[in-house]
């Protein structure tokens, strides 16, 4: 067994002994050029709580030019952290410890990449010197990678970590994960018994988040290099987006799900949470994600107030969004219209517990504009009949929807950089149909244009007793003279079916940005785009080729068709 042959070895030995890191203290290094086939070192990760462990690792060989990357450490890995999953996601920047020619013991680098192997015990490390900006300088004799692999090579992807969700809406999110080529895993907010904050040393677990609060979400891995507030990670790039700024916290981790097949769908994982916010992650370099201990991060608040009028309860969330605006939004689009509407549709699960297939509601969104001189504004009702909505209520995705399209005005603004200061959501809902539907309308014979007239809607409400609604009508001043049908349509019910999920769909790592000419010019065409995401769900009148907006009941949606045959007259006129 490998394990036993490092445990014999003088240099595991001494590897294994080396003091653990202080938090400012800067670890020597080891080399490229000092790494060769046969060496036995060890390497540093968390598989459990916060407690860094060790296992070893052979290095197999010095690997120049991986896919363009530059050299990479062939290694093994064993030891009982490894011992069911190989390197799994979350291993990432796992630092990797050796004795130099002069036996001195250093940081030679960051686990980065498997190999598509089964077990997931090969794989790569990324030289030190390239996490640090350093020229790695392969030792004489390195080898070129051949094609095969350079094509099996996997840098540890760490999936997306979400937290706050419902199992229903988990599966959603992780379902639309799926959809946009990208792993989403739902983990549990944090360990039962809180845990202090945790010092960001070589091994430690980190978090590059981008979001924190009620719904987390963040790539987790491991620290590999410390040089005072300066922290480095990861081994590789989280989105390669370069500058950033991003959430740099510490996590806990639950446990590590093992998957040897190591498939490009599916691998091992370090289950983990995201836990305090410690500094801020700047830069999303190629060979690492770099941040700095102390600096905070900005970020905008998104609140939820959820009321629900059945039970007379209320619920508030709040999520912080990693505001990189001042940074250009270097993924291609802001955070916020992607983790908005899902901080939204959590909320909106959790106050209803459940998802009954007949819901109404209301929805008010205010975000304030740090460049705008009033706050944009919309409120939309909402009477939905859901289908399949996969255990989340049809308001919150129906919601969602809305709330990504407003977002999204803002975000694409080509004019300036908007800043964004707070979101609130003002939640309220029933269960059941607030819905009436139109079975007759009444009223009289002769109208006048430009006059008004009062009409009476017969009406039932859904599963419930019929009674009369009077409208008043304005008449167009162009509606078409004589014999007419006074045409009164009502709104249908809002429909969202199985294919919901779509408006959850997240991909943090890019977008479009409204540079193909769709932005907003100006503050004023914000505001009515933003505007424009409110629907009216009113009734609709209609005199020949004459249509307007006739009356909206403040209590009921109503839908269904009535008509009523009169005669147009001339205003002020007898005939």
């Amino acid at each position: 067994m490998l394990a036993r042959v490092l445990t014999a070895t003088g240099l595991f030995a001494a590897v294994a002994t080396v003091a653990a890191p202080s938090a400012a203290a800067r670890d020597p290094i080891v080399p490229l050029s000092d790494v060769h086939r046969g060496m036995t070192c060890t390497a540093r990760t968390v598989v459990q709580g916060t407690t860094i462990t060790t296992f070893g690792v052979e290095v197999l060989d010095v690997v120049d030019d991986v896919s363009g990357t530059g050299p990479r450490i062939l290694v093994r890995v064993s030891g009982d952290a490894v011992a069911g999953s190989g390197i799994a996601s979350g291993f990432s920047g796992s630092p990797v410890y050796c004795a130099d020619r002069t036996g001195a013991v250093g940081n030679a680098g960051a686990v980065s990449a498997t190999i598509g192997q089964y077990g997931n015990d090969v794989g790569l490390v990324t030289p030190i010197e390239q996490l640090l900006g350093l020229r790695a300088k392969p030792p004489s004799g390195a080898r070129k990678a051949t094609r095969a692999e350079a094509a099996s090579v996997r840098p540890i992807a760490a999936p997306l970590t979400f937290t706050g969700l419902s199992p229903a809406l988990a599966r959603l999110v992780e379902r639309a994960g799926r959809a946009a080529g990208r792993r989403y895993v739902a983990a549990p907010t944090g360990p039962l018994a809180t845990f202090g904050p945790q010092p960001l040393v070589p091994g430690a677990s980190m978090a590059a988040a981008y979001s924190t609060g009620a719904i987390g979400a963040s790539a987790i891995g491991t620290v590999t290099y410390r040089d005072g507030a300066t922290v480095y990670g990861f081994g590789h790039q989280l989105d390669g987006a370069g500058r950033r700024s991003l959430v740099l916290q510490d996590a806990y981790v639950f446990t590590v799900v093992d998957n040897p097949l190591d498939t490009s769908e599916s691998s091992s994982y370090k289950l983990a949470a995201p836990g305090h916010a410690l500094g801020t992650l700047s830069n999303d370099a190629p060979a690492a994600v770099v941040g700095t201990v102390g600096e905070s991060a900005p970020t905008i608040p998104f609140t939820v107030r959820v009321r629900d009028r059945d039970r007379g309860r209320t619920l508030r969330q709040r999520t912080e969004v990693a505001d990189e605006v001042d940074v250009g939004d270097p993924t291609g689009q802001g955070l916020l219209p992607t983790i908005g509407p899902m901080a939204l549709a959590q909320a909106v699960t959790a106050a209803f517990d459940g998802a009954p297939a007949r819901e109404s509601g209301v929805l008010c969104l205010r975000v304030t504009v740090r460049e705008a001189r009033s706050p944009l504004r919309f409120c939309n009702r909402y009477v939905a009949n859901g289908q399949d909505t996969g255990g989340v209520p049809a308001l919150a995705l129906a919601m969602g929807s809305d709330v990504t399209s407003a977002l999204t005005a803002v975000d694409q603004a080509r004019f300036a950089n908007l800043h964004v200061t707070s979101v609130y959501a003002d939640v309220a809902f029933s269960r059941g149909l607030e819905l009436a539907t139109i079975v007759g309308v009444s009223g009289p014979r002769a109208l006048r244009r430009g006059g008004t007239a009062r009409v009476r809607l017969r009406v039932r409400e859904f599963r419930g007793p019929l009674r009369t609604i009077p409208v008043t009508l304005s008449v167009p001043r162009d509606a078409p003279l004589g014999e007419q049908q006074l045409r009164i349509a009502g709104t249908p019910l809002d429909t969202v079916d199985s294919g919901g999920e779509t408006t959850l769909v997240i991909d943090v790592g890019g977008g479009g940005d409204g540079t193909d000419g769709g932005g907003a010019q100006s503050m004023e065409e914000v505001r009515a785009r933003f505007g424009g995401t409110a629907r009216y769900d009113g009734l609709r009148a209609r005199l020949g080729s004459a249509r307007w907006r006739a009356a909206r009941d403040d209590r009921l949606r109503i839908d269904g068709r009535g008509t009523l045959d009169v005669v147009v007259k001339r205003a002020g006129s007898g005939r």
